[in-house]
């Protein structure tokens, strides 16, 4: 996992002085080492080092350290967090003279093994145990083809120095980032957008609707724009190709991944064996590391299934040191798990760490976490896995795996009911239909008289209504209150790739590498997605369970504590208890500021200050939109 960062200059060559800035400003995302290069048309490339290269590696290579003023057509630059191929042979940017290829690399794929082992059939020779030089030589085996063959979460750019075009690829689900700015003179490609705001002349140009929907609803990494207007994500399953040759440099995007759903025609029962054996290996393939592997452990369904699932293949290995594995508790037993962790603990002899957010490490450490974050985040939800990567770092643990994936894929979200319902009507299931009302009574003590209404009014094609933010002025519906899908297959499509999933993809990313953790999430892998898509819905949400497929194929592996959990938590926070209580006048002050910064812009104060005093009193219904006005004015402050 690593850090990267592309610079390519149209008009007058940039200096190296541009590259250096926005390399060391990410020194968080790979502490390793430090890789820079350069390249002018007519000349081959030329790999320097940087102030934060590894002596091992300077010695190794014996490379020159690029000073300012060096001018180039094409930078690169790179931080890495060495986790295959510990050596001076990992060192990135990397070069393959042979096909003329230089590559700056970001991720993991996974099954670089069986793709080397096929490239040495076909008469490839390596030099490192790296998969960066493994997508090299399948780019030159294969070209923009190669990506099909990969599984992995990858962000990386190419340079065909010969044919003189350059390539920027994203995997499939945009586990990896990859953001570009293109000014009157350069095309930036970054890991982190703070890298590009270090581009000369670069200003702040808000993105309103993006922050409207934002402060609205939470709605955030809905599509590729970003809260600058001028700043974009390379959208997930695309690439970029830009032409060296002149001066024009202009570039196209293209789709080179859609997720196509494997529709499934067998038996309940072979549909869960095939589920377990999807993930196993999906856990199985992403345990590849030189550095040991660690879990994040909530004491969910998700992430105990793969502590349960790394434990049983430690065991298979003859590996006896075990896993180790972080957990976020807290004192106020409503938000706290431990006592479901401490069972999987239990069951798989892990070593367990514990960490505590409060309301004073969130105050203390506000700025910093909005600073990594990039954009605004819907909720302290996010501080709460900022902590957990926290002691990762702090209990030395390079690599993690967790469960990030599983809700979106297996209907483990509360809003799938009416979608759910809808979809049964549609096909005239009315004997099903009242089915799942009647365990939805018995599971809730209610019957879900609104699910089962709004269901009717899509079927007949009326429209529900859409939630207005009356303290935005000019507020428009946001795309979080779009209306509801007709199907559950439907809206799990919307999930993975509208909302929540590609936000918590960016803050997992940002969380974890801020802490220079590498976070790997199996139930990302694509063949297991492209299965669960193609699932019948009864399969994932049947008599009032989600996540009913799950269940049954962890069954045998899980305990039984966990596997019968019907109460979902996730990352919380108490930020309903820290908003009316010691992190009162904290939140009222950062809202206040907020107002003060966008009186007349977007923000009505007065309406504004009356709906957050509402909610701290009690007046109105929790909801995290003082956090969203706070988090929204902090982090304009800090990027204006």
């Amino acid at each position: 996992m690593c850090g990267i960062l592309t610079i390519v200059n149209s008009g007058t060559y940039s200096a190296s002085e541009n590259l250096l800035a926005a390399c060391s400003i990410i020194r968080h995302r790979g502490p390793d080492d430090e890789g820079l290069l350069t390249w002018v048309p007519g000349e081959d490339p030329k790999i320097w080092a940087g102030s934060d290269t590894a002596a091992a590696t300077t010695q190794h290579w014996g490379y020159e350290t690029l000073r300012p003023g060096q001018k180039f057509k094409v930078g690169f630059g790179h931080r890495r967090l060495s986790i295959l191929d510990l050596s001076p042979a990992g060192h990135q940017p990397m070069q393959y003279d042979k096909a003329g290829l230089a590559i700056t690399f970001n991720g993991e794929i996974y099954n670089y093994p069986e793709i080397k082992s096929e490239l040495e059939g076909l008469g490839h020779n390596f030099l490192t145990r790296t998969d960066t030089e493994v997508i090299l030589h399948a780019w030159e085996q294969w070209g923009v083809a190669c990506l099909q063959k990969f599984n992995g979460m990858f962000a990386f750019v190419i340079l065909d120095y010969r044919k003189k075009e350059l390539y920027a690829v994203r995997d499939r689900f945009g586990v990896k980032p990859l953001f570009y700015y293109k000014s009157a003179d350069s095309l930036y490609l970054a890991s982190e957008i703070k890298q590009i705001r270090t581009a000369p002349g670069y200003s702040l140009t808000m993105n309103e609707q993006a922050a409207r929907q934002y402060l609205a609803a939470a709605a955030v990494d809905t599509s590729d724009a970003t809260f600058d207007s001028h700043i974009r994500h390379l959208p997930q399953g695309h690439y970029l190709k830009m032409s060296l040759e002149g001066t024009a440099h202009d570039f196209s995007i293209h789709p080179w991944y859609e997720l196509q759903p494997k529709t499934w025609s067998g038996s309940y029962e072979e549909a869960s064996d095939e589920l377990k054996r999807l993930l196993i290996d999906a856990v199985n393939v992403r345990l590849r590391s030189d550095v040991p592997v660690g879990s994040c452990l909530s004491g969910g369904l998700d992430s105990s299934s793969i502590v349960c699932i790394v434990a049983d293949l430690l065991s298979e290995r003859g590996e006896t040191a075990g896993q180790e594995t972080v957990t976020a508790c807290y004192e106020d037993l409503r938000y706290d798990e431990w006592k479901f962790a401490q069972e999987v603990i239990k069951k798989t002899h892990a070593t367990s760490h514990r960490t505590f957010p409060s309301f004073a490490q969130l105050k203390d450490e506000f700025s910093d976490f909005i600073w990594h974050q990039d954009e605004p985040n819907g909720n302290t939800s996010q501080f709460s896995q900022w902590s957990v990567f926290k002691e990762c770092h702090r209990a030395g643990l390079k690599v993690m795996v967790d469960g990030q994936g599983a809700d979106e894929q297996l209907a483990g979200y509360g809003g799938n009911d009416v979608p759910f319902y809808t979809g049964l009507l549609k096909k005239a299931r009315f004997l099903a239909l009242l089915d799942e009302a009647l365990y939805y009574k018995k599971e809730k003590g209610r019957w879900p008289i609104g699910f089962l209404l709004n269901a009717f009014k899509l079927v007949s094609g009326k429209k529900l209504p859409v939630p207005m933010a009356d303290w935005l002025i000019s507020a428009q519906p946001s795309v979080m209150h779009e209306q509801p899908a007709h199907s559950l297959q439907e809206n799990l499509r919307r999930q993975l790739t509208m909302e929540p999933l590609p936000a918590l993809l960016r803050y997992e990313d940002r969380n974890s590498m801020a802490w220079s953790v590498e976070s790997r999430t199996p139930f990302m892998d694509f063949r297991l997605v492209e299965f669960t898509a193609g699932l019948p819905a009864r399969y994932v949400y049947n008599k009032g369970v989600r996540k009913t497929i799950l269940r049954t194929a962890m069954q045998d592996i899980l305990p039984p504590a966990i596997s019968g959990r019907k109460d979902k938590m996730g990352f919380v926070t108490p930020e309903e208890v820290w908003l009316k209580g010691e992190g009162k006048e904290w939140f009222s002050q950062g809202v206040a500021d907020t107002c003060k910064r966008f009186n007349g812009l977007l923000i009505n104060p007065t309406a504004t200050t009356n709906h957050v005093n509402a909610i701290i009193s009690g007046a109105e219904e929790f909801s995290f939109m003082p956090w969203r006005v706070l988090c929204f004015g902090r982090w304009h402050e800090m990027v204006s």
